[in-house]
């Protein structure tokens, strides 16, 4: 079982990421499959929330000059 959520960070297509959730065991597998609608709803919008922190963290890092030597 798979979550994915993908975004661009910018209009080029340049920065593009994806977050994934992916079961790695049989029990994680059997439980990620029994959440029933609301419940994986729950879980897209966790991911969601998480994608905007990650997103928050490199846009800032991309906003910054780059480190010349």
């Amino acid at each position: 079982m798979e979550f994915a959520l993908e975004r661009y960070l910018d209009d080029t297509s340049q920065q593009h990421l994806t977050l994934v959730l992916r079961s790695r065991t049989n029990e994680a597998h059997s439980a990620l499959t029994a959440l029933d609608a609301g419940e994986r709803a729950a879980v897209t919008a966790a991911l969601a929330h998480a994608l905007d922190e990650v997103q928050r963290i490199v846009t800032a890092r991309l906003a910054e000059p780059p480190i010349t030597g």
